[in-house]
């Protein structure tokens, strides 16, 4: 019987092994779980197998001759990886489509290369710019990467629009500022994990959750069924705005109890920054739960926040970069008790709440309501003085230039020597924290019944505080099988309550609310010089407020809607907005110069604008298509280049009008397994625009609001992008971008005085037809390489070039009455007359990335266990003298012709730099 049982065994040993091993044959779709479009040369691979393969221009793919038996299939990019457990057990099998998230981690992070931005003349300090890049980093359109990875550094401006012409909407509701009209990235940032499911529309093209502006729109989702069931913790280190960055994020996925939570916590910090003096501390919280309530619908709640305190970079004078010895020289901060301390400070919180419901009762038909507030604040802090020495290092009075150069002050000896303090006293050249502090504490006075030390040094803080609330319905419908169809309606209510606070009176006991620069023009009247007459002589204490205080009321209501139509050949859209808003002033303080037009309500301003755009599109073939778009536009002025001086009345500047925009832009796509590309060309017509420019005006002795009218800004250029795939691993990419931003028109001018009461000067001309808008680098280009590995690691190279960037014209430097003394094409006039044109500028940039898959090692772990390292270093040959900004001072010494006395700034971009990114996810 053994022996039997012996053999019998070993004849089914026999013929089991003498069987062919059985092969199967897996194909699939791959989808962008945005907006379920295919995506393109998306690499699929079974690792134990060792086969791979990438999608094709369809999104699918196929994997040939796969043995049976159970495994993992990897689903990647070059910055992301997707996991799915497949049995392999029948000849054939056919996934289906499958949702993929293009993960833009890497692109935000390596984004974060600001330029070095001063916050005066309409710079912010780099953070909005850097946002902005994340978020159109996330799109695959290779100019659009390249815009946000390799030429954000450069403060490049896709076709040179402003930031209020990208439309920004989370979870269905836009989230543009109803009063610069731009979307402040920075109010989510550092909650990468939550905010991945993002789609971006560019330029005039159809969008999915509204309008769009001239730059498009970027739509995100961040309700907590839509997030992927995961854990993950991130740690990052770089040498940028912050050193450190640490993260954890949970999401549950959508429950089979129908509910979904997730919740995002980070920090980033650094004691310095990149740039001595500056320093980086914000924290990022994100709350989401949804729960459906039926088979057709859903309830979400989205709460997310972050607080955040930085201290800045500025600008500076070529001669103050000279004699630091550097081009990041910062005169925003001193040594107090040996200590680095930043006057220049921005402190900002503004949570939102977010309440969506979704209603989809087929598979042609979504409905949403939506609802959001928002609260918070913004401040801006820098150092204020009364009736004292401007203790600002890099006055230019403290320059030896300024003994150099100008006729009634010239000394060689004194201008050696503040040289010699300049080149061999750090302390000299930065701010003198103890000798504010001494004059404040030599400075006892009594008045309004008030004793002590009266300061004459302080720090103010120009504060924002905000009230948001926004309400919104949208439905797309599937018309037939042609033609889809999107409208949508928004209302949207903003108050801002403006002022100054004292945040540190520097060892003083008060300070009195008083305007120095009304004393100085109106000696002994004791009326003019109050900054608010309820409240004359009014004593300051810490944390009060001061100068001016104002709100600011705002009321946007909109509807739109959009009809696609589409066939074999062609494809049409066509999309209409009708909005109305108002805005409207209330002064909180009676202000002595302009007592009857202060305090109050202003006049209600209201305006009416429409947007129309439509396309066409027709295929060529399977893989080629030609397109056109177009679109007739206006928009409202904003509020701060309507009302004269927002911070002392209520005056308008003359007859506010309406922007008129009229856009373009046709071109040819081409999407092959191996080459995908698109050529297009654009030109876009901004006129009857109103700016206000505010400075202080050197003949006038005072403040000035420069109102310019009839702005025309002309927009022309084109974009080719090509990106070829040499093979499964290695692909090129070339992308160059061309483009002339310049003035059309010579605005009419209105100059009215901050500290006059009287009329404002005659009106003027200024000369700027074909003077180059300062919009960053208008001619950028780049080439790179990337090779990703089926062993799930990837490394790429890219090298750019920029330049025809010019520096930011003073308009009043191209008037009759600057140059009417001068002989017409004489070297001064020239100097005074030209704009220049900054240095080109040669990067290059390598970035590279592994996942590594726990679970082969530790079996313990969840099979999509992985470990996802990412390094990039920007900048790696070390070109610290790359101009990336720049901008003519506005204050102009007519008097002597000089405009040496007022020199240009510059911002430069950083030297080589990096980031090392860790995230462990689960």
């Amino acid at each position: 019987m053994k022996k039997v049982l012996f053999f019998l065994l070993l004849f089914i040993s026999i013929y089991t092994n003498a069987q062919p091993e059985k092969y199967a044959r897996i194909t699939g779709k791959i989808v962008s779980d945005t907006d379920s479009n295919s995506i393109s040369n998306i690499n699929v691979s079974i690792p134990y197998l060792k086969i791979h393969t990438a999608t094709d221009t369809s999104g699918i793919f196929e994997l040939a001759e796969v043995k049976y038996g159970s495994y993992t299939l990897i689903i990647s990019n070059s910055i992301s990886h997707d996991f799915i457990k497949i049995l392999v057990d029948v000849p054939l099998i056919n996934i289906g489509n499958i949702d993929f998230r293009q993960n833009p981690d890497i692109n935000t992070i390596t984004s974060q290369h600001p330029a070095i931005i001063e916050d005066n003349n309409n710079y912010d300090d780099g953070m909005e710019n850097q946002s902005i890049s994340g978020i159109l980093g996330a799109s695959r359109d290779p100019y659009i990467s390249a815009a946000a990875l390799n030429f954000a550094a450069f403060r490049y401006q896709p076709r040179g629009y402003n930031r209020d012409q990208l439309e920004v909407y989370l979870n269905g509701l836009q989230m543009n500022d109803a009063k610069s009209g731009a979307a402040s990235f920075s109010h989510w940032s550092g909650l990468n994990d939550m905010f991945q499911k993002q789609s971006t529309f560019f330029g005039l093209q159809s969008s999915e959750s509204g309008f769009g502006g001239l730059s498009g729109s970027t739509t995100i989702n961040t309700t907590a069924s839509e997030q992927r069931n995961q854990t993950r913790f991130t740690y990052t280190a770089t040498n940028r705005i912050y050193r450190k960055r640490l993260m954890m994020s949970h999401s549950s996925g959508l429950m089979t109890n129908g509910w979904a939570y997730a919740v995002s916590f980070s920090r980033r910090w650094s004691g310095e920054g990149y740039v001595p003096g500056t320093f980086y501390d914000s924290y990022a919280f994100y709350a989401g739960i949804s729960r459906k309530l039926s088979a057709a619908s859903m309830l979400h709640f989205t709460a997310f926040g972050v607080p955040t305190k930085s201290g800045k970079a500025a600008s500076a004078t070529l001669e103050a970069m000279d004699l630091s010895g550097t081009h990041f020289y910062n005169p925003n901060w001193g040594y107090q008790n040996g200590e680095k301390r930043n006057a220049k400070m921005n402190h900002y919180f503004q949570p939102v709440f977010m309440l969506n419901y979704d209603y989809i009762p087929d598979h042609k038909t979504k409905f949403g309501l939506a609802a959001s507030y928002q609260i918070g604040y913004n401040g801006n802090s820098a150092l204020d003085w009364y009736n004292a020495q401007d203790p600002r290092p890099d006055y230019y009075k403290r320059l030896p230039s300024y003994y150099e150069s100008d006729l009634q002050t010239a000394n060689p000896d004194i201008a050696a020597a503040y040289k010699l303090k300049w080149l061999t006293d750090e302390s000299y050249r930065q701010i003198d924290w103890d000798a504010l502090y001494a004059a404040n504490k030599l400075n006892y006075d009594v008045i309004n019944g008030m004793s002590g030390k009266r300061s004459v040094y302080m720090i103010g803080e120009d504060r924002d505080d905000i009230k948001k609330y926004s309400f919104g319905a949208n439905m797309r419908k599937v018309i037939n099988e042609y033609i889809n169809l999107s409208i949508g309606l928004t209302v949207t209510g903003q108050q801002m309550d403006s002022y100054r606070k004292m945040l540190d009176l520097l060892g003083g006991d008060y300070y009195v609310n008083l305007n120095q620069f009304a004393e100085r023009t109106y000696v002994g009247n004791n009326s003019f010089n109050q900054n608010d007459l309820n409240n004359p002589n009014g004593i300051v204490k810490t944390g009060d407020k001061y100068s001016y205080n104002y709100k600011a009321t705002f009321t946007k209501a909109f509807a739109w809607g959009q009809v696609l139509y589409s066939q074999k050949k062609i494809d049409l859209f066509i999309a209409a907005r009708l909005c109305r808003e108002s805005f409207q002033r209330e002064g909180l303080y009676k202000n002595g110069l302009f007592a009857d037009d202060s305090y109050g309500l202003s006049q209600k301003q209201n305006f009416f604008n429409y947007q129309l755009k439509g396309g066409l599109s027709y295929k060529l073939n399977g893989s080629s298509y030609l397109f056109v778009n177009g679109g007739l536009m206006t928009d409202p002025p904003t509020f701060d280049n309507t009302f004269v001086s927002p911070k002392t009345r209520n005056k308008i500047a003359g007859m506010p009008m309406v922007t008129k925009i009229k856009s373009i832009e046709c071109g040819y796509m081409l999407h092959t397994p191996r080459l995908n590309g698109r050529l297009t060309g654009f030109a876009t017509e901004v006129s009857n625009s109103t700016e206000i420019i505010r400075f202080y005006h050197e003949d006038y002795n005072s403040f000035v609001n420069y109102v310019m009218q009839n702005v025309s800004v002309r927009h022309i250029g084109g974009e080719l992008a090509l990106k070829a795939k040499l093979s499964s691993s290695l692909s090129v990419t070339a992308v160059t971008a061309w483009m002339q931003v310049f003035y059309t028109s010579n605005p009419l001018i209105n100059i009215y005085r901050d500290n006059d009461t009287s009329k404002n000067v005659p009106q003027s001309t200024a000369y700027l037809k074909n003077t180059y808008v300062d919009a960053g680098p208008q001619s950028a280009y780049t080439i790179g390489t990337d090779y990703r590995s089926p062993k799930l690691w990837h490394v790429s190279l890219n090298c750019n070039y920029l330049n025809r960037n010019y520096i930011n014209v003073n308009p009043s430097r191209r008037t009759k009455e600057a140059v009417e003394l001068l002989t017409p094409g004489s070297e001064q006039w020239h100097a005074i007359v030209d704009q220049e044109m900054m240095g080109s500028a040669f990067t290059i940039d390598l970035f590279a990335g592994k996942c590594v898959l726990l679970n082969k090692s530790m079996k313990w772990l969840p099979k999509s266990s992985s470990l996802l390292i990412n390094i990039g270093l920007n900048n790696l040959l070390n070109n610290k003298n790359i101009p990336t900004a720049g901008f003519e001072q506005l204050r102009l010494d007519s008097k002597n012709n000089n405009p040496e006395r007022f020199p240009s700034k510059y911002i430069y971009g950083y030297g080589r730099n990096y980031f090392i990114n860790l995230s462990l996810k689960f």
